[in-house]
């Protein structure tokens, strides 16, 4: 399927880093005066996601589009890599759609997908990881509570970093809650091109949680308590 600017700002049901992607590949067929009028049209539609404001910045003060794709594409894949050290031979419960968070769930032992209404793009996160011979078990966004406890980590991504906390899909907050009550580890993988150190303007579909519910952040350059910046 083509990328266009319609479909990129239409996308509800991708991850922040898909949408990146998406907007990179967009943004190397078209004339480069261009390219931050693009940028700001797809930052106003997706509000919550700080990483469209990093590349935004980006290609103001370098043209060169490959090198930024290079670049996002190494941190992304880092922290794939380093969440695959938190989750190897567990039971993992995950909410809605990060393709980050998915591609660090390949050595999890199982997944229990929670089905992310309203959009229910936990179900295509199900669809993906079951393609790669992963065991998955899809949960109704009701049943959160018998997910948690039945696994052993919670894993989330985030579509903006904050000094304070994340902000990601609705439902988070409930499942970060759940998992500070079932007494289980509560991770964030997200690269620190998504922090954005201020608050940042969303809508009823995204949520803001404090860092006091996450066990640790995963991002590039490790594992740690604060927020990757």
């Amino acid at each position: 399927m083509s990328i266009d600017l319609n479909s990129i700002m239409q996308d509800k049901r991708s991850g922040s880093s898909r949408i990146i992607k998406n907007t990179l590949e967009l943004l190397k067929e078209v004339k480069e005066d261009e390219r931050v009028k693009i940028c700001k049209k797809i930052v106003n539609t997706h509000e919550s996601m700080s990483g469209l404001k990093f590349i935004m910045e980006s290609v103001k003060s370098n043209p060169r589009i490959d090198v930024l794709i290079d670049k996002i594409e190494e941190m992304n894949s880092k922290t794939s890599e380093n969440l695959e050290k938190i989750v190897e031979g567990k039971i993992v419960t995950i909410i809605s759609r990060s393709h980050i968070v998915e591609r660090g769930l390949i050595r999890a032992k199982k997944i229990n997908v929670l089905e992310s209404k309203p959009e229910k793009e936990g179900i295509d996160t199900a669809k993906w990881l079951e393609e790669q011979e992963k065991e998955v078990e899809v949960y109704y966004d009701a049943f959160m509570g018998y997910a948690v406890k039945n696994c052993e980590v919670v894993v989330v991504g985030a579509d903006s970093l904050l000094k304070t906390g994340f902000i990601n899909k609705t439902g988070t907050l409930s499942l970060a809650l759940t998992a500070k009550y079932l007494s289980k580890e509560f991770y964030v993988a997200a690269p620190s091109y998504k922090f954005i150190g201020k608050d940042v303007e969303f809508d009823k579909n995204f949520e803001f949680i404090d860092k006091e519910f996450v066990t640790a952040f995963i991002w590039e350059g490790g594992i740690g308590n604060d927020v990757p910046d």
